[in-house]
């Protein structure tokens, strides 16, 4: 359940993070559209999750009423008692099944979505420069004296991972 919570934050998180910015990138309106999706499955993970619980939870009762019966009437078929238990076991089954999947699922499709996350630098800018390797955020900052700040802010970057062949935005 831990699992689901988790996903489903990081799909908010993307919900919001992307709201922003679609108005910029077309690219980032069919992530909030993949990421309302995902919200949406979480949704329907939660609802049949809980709908599993309640229909263990009946038939536990129904497991202790009959155990009740069997103590009381001087002995219920043992066939019966294992019928409940067997369908106990196969609900639990079932919304573990149903549970893996969906995580599965999303987590795919967050990654997915994920993936074309970047916007490419916007070309006229500024100048162009492509990564060489070796080289690093702060060195190139550095050899066309701008700031880190600045060079992330141009190429839509949240970290200092960079990729050789990649081409970067230098600003003005």
């Amino acid at each position: 359940m831990k699992q689901l919570f988790a996903i489903i934050i990081v799909a908010g998180l993307l919900l919001v993070r992307g709201a922003g910015c679609a108005a910029e990138d077309p690219s980032l309106g069919v992530l909030d559209e993949k990421v309302s999706k995902l919200a949406a499955q979480a949704e329907d993970l939660q609802f049949r999750y809980q709908q599993l619980q309640k229909a263990i939870e009946k038939i536990e009762t129904d497991l202790i009423e009959l155990r009740k019966a069997a103590a009381t009437a001087g002995g219920v078929a043992p066939a019966d008692l294992k019928a409940v238990e067997d369908r106990i076991a196969a609900v639990d089954a079932a919304r573990q099944k149903d549970r893996q999947a969906i995580i599965d699922q999303l987590a795919k499709e967050l990654a997915g979505a994920g993936a074309g996350k970047t916007a490419p630098p916007a070309p006229g800018d500024g100048k162009e420069h492509v990564v060489q390797k070796g080289e690093t955020l702060s060195s190139i900052a550095k050899s066309y004296g701008v700031t880190v700040g600045d060079l992330r802010k141009a190429n839509n970057l949240t970290g200092n991972d960079i990729k050789v062949s990649q081409k970067l935005v230098i600003p003005k």
